[in-house]
C-alpha cells in the first residue's frame, strides 16, 4: 500500500540525471569470482570512483573497440 504521506513527485519531478547525455535505466547482472570483485572494488578505489562506473567504462571501450573490428573488417 502507497504512503498516504509520501511525495506525490517524487520520481517524476526529482530525477536525478548525473549530467549523462542518456540517462541510465537498464540492469545487467554479471556473477564473478569473489578475487574479482574484490580487484574491481581495489581499483575503483584507486580511481575515486565506483564499481559500477567501472564496469560501464569497461564495457563502452569494448563496444567501440568490437565497431572498430567490424568496420575494418
Amino acid at each position: 500500500m502507497a504512503n498516504p504521506h509520501g511525495n506525490p513527485d517524487f520520481g517524476v519531478k526529482y530525477r536525478f540525471d548525473y549530467g549523462r547525455d542518456e540517462p541510465l535505466t537498464e540492469q545487467v547482472k554479471a556473477v564473478v569470482s569473489p578475487t574479482v570483485k574484490e580487484e574491481l572494488r581495489q581499483l575503483a578505489s584507486a580511481r575515486n570512483c565506483t564499481v559500477p562506473d567501472l564496469i560501464r567504462e569497461a564495457l563502452n571501450v569494448y563496444l567501440a573497440n568490437q565497431k572498430i573490428e567490424n568496420v575494418s573488417a
